[in-house]
Protein backbone atom coordinates (compact mmCIF):
# COMPACT_ATOMS: atom_id res chain seq x y z
CA UNK A 1 0.00 0.00 0.00
CA UNK A 2 1.55 3.66 -0.48
CA UNK A 3 2.90 5.57 1.99
CA UNK A 4 0.35 7.94 4.17
CA UNK A 5 1.45 11.48 3.51
CA UNK A 6 2.32 13.17 6.55
CA UNK A 7 1.82 17.23 5.90
CA UNK A 8 3.76 17.96 9.07
CA UNK A 9 6.85 16.12 8.13
CA UNK A 10 6.60 15.28 4.51
CA UNK A 11 8.65 17.80 1.99
CA UNK A 12 6.80 18.48 -1.49
CA UNK A 13 7.92 19.64 -4.79
CA UNK A 14 5.50 21.66 -7.30
CA UNK A 15 7.97 21.03 -10.41
CA UNK A 16 10.67 19.29 -11.92
CA UNK A 17 13.51 20.96 -13.22
CA UNK A 18 16.50 20.90 -15.39
CA UNK A 19 19.40 21.58 -13.09
CA UNK A 20 21.83 21.88 -16.35
CA UNK A 21 19.88 24.99 -17.37
CA UNK A 22 20.24 27.22 -14.02
CA UNK A 23 22.56 29.75 -13.95
CA UNK A 24 22.64 30.48 -10.09
CA UNK A 25 21.47 28.18 -7.37
CA UNK A 26 20.14 28.94 -4.18
CA UNK A 27 19.31 27.35 -1.05
CA UNK A 28 16.21 27.73 0.93
CA UNK A 29 17.79 28.78 4.48
CA UNK A 30 14.61 30.25 6.37
CA UNK A 31 13.39 26.71 7.31
CA UNK A 32 10.01 26.80 5.34
CA UNK A 33 10.66 23.23 4.21
CA UNK A 34 13.34 21.66 6.14
CA UNK A 35 14.52 22.51 9.79
CA UNK A 36 18.10 22.95 8.80
CA UNK A 37 20.87 22.18 12.33
CA UNK A 38 22.92 24.51 12.19
CA UNK A 39 26.61 25.00 12.05
CA UNK A 40 26.32 21.28 10.66
CA UNK A 41 24.11 22.18 7.37
CA UNK A 42 26.47 25.13 6.72
CA UNK A 43 30.04 22.73 7.15
CA UNK A 44 28.67 20.21 5.03
CA UNK A 45 28.20 22.47 2.18
CA UNK A 46 31.19 24.45 2.92
CA UNK A 47 33.19 21.06 2.97
CA UNK A 48 31.40 19.92 -0.34
CA UNK A 49 32.04 23.22 -2.10
CA UNK A 50 36.06 22.74 -1.25
CA UNK A 51 35.96 19.20 -2.65
CA UNK A 52 34.38 20.49 -6.21
CA UNK A 53 36.94 23.43 -6.16
CA UNK A 54 39.57 21.22 -5.79
CA UNK A 55 38.98 17.66 -7.77
CA UNK A 56 35.83 19.28 -10.40
CA UNK A 57 37.61 22.73 -11.19
CA UNK A 58 40.93 22.08 -10.68
CA UNK A 59 41.37 24.86 -7.80
CA UNK A 60 44.92 23.83 -5.83
CA UNK A 61 44.75 21.13 -3.32
CA UNK A 62 45.20 23.86 -0.46
CA UNK A 63 41.33 24.76 -0.96
CA UNK A 64 41.05 21.37 1.00
CA UNK A 65 42.33 22.77 4.13
CA UNK A 66 40.44 25.87 4.15
CA UNK A 67 38.37 25.71 7.93
CA UNK A 68 35.06 26.30 8.23
CA UNK A 69 34.02 28.68 11.35
CA UNK A 70 30.44 29.72 11.05
CA UNK A 71 31.30 33.06 12.67
CA UNK A 72 32.95 34.10 9.39
CA UNK A 73 30.12 33.29 7.09
CA UNK A 74 26.63 34.67 6.02
CA UNK A 75 23.27 32.38 5.47
CA UNK A 76 21.61 33.73 2.06
CA UNK A 77 24.31 34.16 -0.22
CA UNK A 78 23.67 33.13 -4.38
CA UNK A 79 26.41 32.74 -6.23
CA UNK A 80 26.52 33.91 -9.71
CA UNK A 81 28.13 31.28 -11.63
CA UNK A 82 28.55 33.16 -14.96
CA UNK A 83 30.44 36.39 -13.33
CA UNK A 84 31.48 34.59 -10.40
CA UNK A 85 29.84 37.04 -7.86
CA UNK A 86 28.25 36.16 -4.57
CA UNK A 87 25.46 37.78 -3.89
CA UNK A 88 23.36 38.86 -0.36
CA UNK A 89 19.41 39.65 -0.84
CA UNK A 90 17.71 40.69 2.08
CA UNK A 91 14.03 39.56 2.90
CA UNK A 92 12.70 42.49 0.71
CA UNK A 93 14.34 40.87 -2.36
CA UNK A 94 16.97 43.64 -2.33
CA UNK A 95 20.66 43.26 -3.30
CA UNK A 96 22.93 43.97 -0.01
CA UNK A 97 26.28 45.73 -1.31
Amino acid sequence: PPRKIRPDSDVFCNREMRMGALSAIGFDMDHTLVQYEQPAFDKLAFDGAKDKLHYSLGYPKEVLNFEYDHTEWIRGLIIDKKKGNFLKIDRHKYVRI
